[in-house]
């Protein structure tokens, strides 16, 4: 009699083989899948995530500095020594140290009501913004660098005392100027205490600034 001859079972080593070969098939058609495509595209999601990832308030703090020097120059730098020209050649006093009741009254003598318009027009303005902006800018400062809130709160309050001494300041002298000297004192006294302030506010923020770095330096390490 003749034998049919058997059928050859397929080995267990290639029946793995398929196996491990048709998951890694399904394993790159779902990596496929999972493969992000123009239809998956979110605009508004992938910004708000850009932001939290981005958080860091580095950048707003960091323009908020410039634009303050930046308006600090101007008011200082600029417009109050182009007012000499309708001075005479003398200061004001919102650029000096020390000055007394002679100075502003040699004011008054050579100021016509379009000097002291020009005046009172640069302390509505710059005269206004520049305080305002050191204010923000310590508060900023210390928000983002100080860990006690305490501390934080105490960066505003001085950055809004040092605006309302500048801003009081600013009444004070043109109050003088119209007067031909009387009111001297009380504007000198203001002039010196927002120096003083500005002083000690930008050394505060330099502090901050260094500190803060020195603080993130060790944590950069251990990471």
């Amino acid at each position: 009699m003749s034998q049919k001859p058997r059928k050859s079972r397929p080995s267990r080593a290639s029946q793995s083989g398929a196996r491990s070969g048709s998951s890694a098939a399904r394993a790159a058609g779902g990596a496929e899948r999972a493969r992000p495509t123009l239809r998956d595209l979110n605009i508004r999601e992938d910004l708000a995530a850009a932001g939290r990832q981005e958080g860091s308030p580095a950048i707003p703090v960091s323009a908020l500095i410039v634009t303050t020097l930046l308006v600090g120059a101007y008011l200082h730098l600029l417009v109050l020594q182009q007012m000499t020209q309708l001075t005479g050649g003398l200061a004001m006093p919102d650029s000096m140290l020390f000055y007394g009741q002679d100075h502003v009254r040699a004011l008054s003598a050579v100021m016509d009501d379009a000097a002291r318009g020009q005046l009172n027009w640069v302390h509505k303005t710059a005269g206004v913004i520049f305080p305002i902006a050191v204010a923000l800018t310590l508060a900023a400062v210390g928000a983002w660098r100080l860990r006690p809130a305490a501390a934080k709160w105490g960066a505003l309050g001085v950055g809004v005392l040092f605006a309302v001494v500048d801003i009081a300041e600013n009444i004070a002298i043109e109050e003088a100027i119209a007067a031909g000297g009387p009111g001297t004192g009380l504007a000198a006294a203001l002039t010196l205490a927002r120096w003083v302030l500005l002083a000690l506010i930008a050394l505060a923020i330099v502090v901050m600034l260094w500190a803060g770095r020195r603080r993130r330096e060790p944590a950069a390490r251990r990471r």
